[in-house]
């Protein structure tokens, strides 16, 4: 019995067994699942507060693609730590400009990525500085076997306008306090100065070092070495992997199969968390004029939220905005509704200017100061906030800057247009008919007398001895020790605060956490960029009028405009130039065309 029990325990297990084997079979057949591999490709150039619209010419000429959002690519990145599994793609084949702060502002977002847990694996084909940096900070660096790497050392390109000026007949008349207001040398010497060039030589270093921080930090190489590395500039794929620059050089057959021949497998599958390929808006004169017939209104704040408000572009006197300049009337009536919207919780007020009319930055700065009476507010510098963009920040509240930010600048200069030589080149000649002798400060045709250039210095003077006491009442120290390091100087991020005219390295992250604690506000309270890309129209009309100038025949000095379109700040005074009265105008502005790349 007990051997016929255990014949039938071993008929049923087998018959078991064979009733399981098609289920396991199937099991066994399955594909495994793929390993979710997060792929972001960023490129291009990005900017805070791109620009919306077009340039009318290239609807003849072509043209380059417009910036695209920085802080929504910063938001991208962040995106990466909840993405699904360990590793993380990084596509910079397509080049990525930023400017230094932007890339303070992005390793702290790729820092958050490590901190996720994720593994960050970098594609590169030919890698500017901008994409090396960025690459730098990931965990392994593959470079296409034909690529290369550029480790160029920030740089800037200022031309200098004296000889051309002398060549056209228009002489510049300044007054100005401070050697150190470089604003003015393009348009007084044919070369610059030894002492700026030295003071600037400095910054550059300043600057640089946060380059050099990066780069050896992510790559692990001693900071003398990446200096080294520098100098030497240009490196080939092989020469890249010889000095450690990157990790393995792969075929040039894209992100994808690079990853697969670095880890031996394809298996994988890619998510792209990047910005999907928007659809291509019309260019046909009829969209454009709907486009300028209904532009788009900027969305009510509804609901709690901390405002990041861009202040943008050279400071100007006006009622009217004009796409790329900072115009005192809607400014201050922008800043004066977020200052009655009990909604709002707090400002942070993000500055990218190189400053401009004295008269304009102070009514923007009275307007902030009023904003700051209800609510917190705290500046944040991005890449440029000199002079006049430096002005507005003095009401006593936080200043954040990066090591790259360009400030200071804390100077003003009064200059005019005196085409008299021109004139009479050309057989032209002014009269101008008074009772006494103060309307000939207006001649344009002669230079200031004596006692006129007094009184216009007398002006310059007084608006610097102003912008020392808001800085010092504002930074708690003496207008004689602000003077010390002000008369034009302009200082990187890292010299600001090391001066005390910032208050610590940071960006906007850092400035909405400021606000976040000053307020007593939920910390994921919702934050708000504004304004809005301006509207198509003003985008428009402002590009057409400066293709206009650039494409008329009439006169040296719109000639002149179009040999210094990339540089706005010579454009803007030139412009100012052309509509003047023969007046001197005040300016707080930052050396034209000071740029560091």
């Amino acid at each position: 019995m007990r051997h016929l029990f255990s014949v039938c325990s071993l008929v049923l297990a087998a018959a078991f067994a064979a009733a399981l084997a098609p289920a396991q079979d199937a099991a066994a057949k399955k594909p495994a699942e793929l390993e979710k591999v997060a792929l972001l490709r960023p490129s291009g150039s990005y900017a805070d507060l791109p620009e919306s619209g077009f340039d009318p010419t290239s609807l003849l000429l072509g043209g380059g693609g417009q910036p695209k959002a920085f802080f929504s690519l910063i938001e991208m990145v962040l995106d990466l730590t909840v993405q699904p599994g360990d590793n993380v793609l990084l596509d910079l084949s397509g080049g990525v400009g930023l400017n230094l702060a932007q890339h303070r502002e992005l390793e702290r977002a790729i820092a958050r990525v490590h901190e996720a847990g994720k593994h960050i694996t970098c594609y590169l084909e030919n890698a500017s500085i901008g994409s090396y940096q960025i690459a730098a900070q990931c965990d392994r660096v593959l470079l296409a076997d034909m690529g290369g790497v550029d480790l160029r050392s920030p740089a800037m390109n200022i031309m200098h306008f004296k000889d051309a000026l002398d060549l056209a007949g228009v002489q510049v008349e300044v007054t100005r306090v401070g050697e150190f207001k470089g604003a003015v040398e393009p348009y007084m010497l044919p070369t610059m100065s030894s002492h700026l060039r030295e003071h600037y030589r400095a910054m550059l270093r300043s600057m640089n070092s946060d380059i050099v921080r990066r780069i050896a930090a992510g790559r692990k190489l001693a900071t003398e070495k990446v200096l080294a590395l520098q100098e030497r500039r240009m490196f080939t794929a092989k020469e890249a992997l010889q000095e450690g620059l990157v990790d393995r050089l792969v075929p040039w057959e894209g992100a994808e199969r690079a990853l697969a021949t670095f880890r031996g497998n394809h298996d994988f599958e890619l998510k792209d968390v990047g910005p999907r390929e928007k659809k291509k808006k019309r260019r046909d004169l009829m969209s454009m004029l709907s486009g300028l017939m209904n532009p788009k209104k900027e969305e009510e704040i509804e609901d709690p939220e901390v405002v990041v408000m861009h202040l943008s572009g050279q400071i100007v006197d006006g009622s009217s905005p004009s796409a790329g300049s900072m115009v005192s009337g809607p400014t201050v009536k922008r800043l004066d509704k977020l200052a009655e919207n009990e909604l709002v919780q707090g400002v942070v007020i993000r500055i990218n200017s190189p400053g401009g009319s004295a008269t304009a930055s102070e009514a923007i700065r009275l307007a902030i100061a009023r904003l700051a009476e209800k609510k917190p507010v705290v500046f944040s510098m991005g890449d440029t906030a000199a002079s006049g963009g430096y002005w507005i920040t003095a009401i006593g509240q936080p200043i954040l800057a990066e090591v790259g930010t360009v400030t200071g600048s804390i100077g003003v200069f009064g200059m005019r247009y005196q085409p008299g030589a021109l004139m009479r080149r050309v057989g032209v000649h002014s009269e101008i008919v008074s009772i006494d002798d103060g309307p000939q400060m207006d001649a344009i045709d002669r230079p200031w007398t004596a006692a006129a250039r007094a009184k216009v210095q007398a002006g310059v003077d007084e608006v610097y001895a102003k912008f020392l006491k808001l800085v010092a009442t504002s930074r708690g120290t003496t207008p004689e020790d602000v003077d010390a390091i002000a008369g034009g100087r302009v200082w990187s991020g890292q010299q600001a605060l090391e001066n005390g005219l910032v208050d610590e390295i940071g960006g906007v992250d850092r400035a909405v956490a400021i606000i976040v604690e000053k307020a007593g506000i939920d910390a994921d309270v919702e934050v708000r960029h504004m304004p809005q890309p301006s509207q198509l129209a003003d985008a428009f009309f402002s590009q057409l009028f400066d293709a206009k100038i650039r494409t008329s025949d009439g006169g040296l000095l719109e000639t002149l405009i179009a040999r210094c379109g990339p540089f706005e700040e010579v454009v803007a005074v030139i412009r100012e130039a052309l509509t003047s009265d023969g007046k001197a105008r005040i300016y707080a502005l930052m050396p034209a065309g000071l740029r560091v790349r």
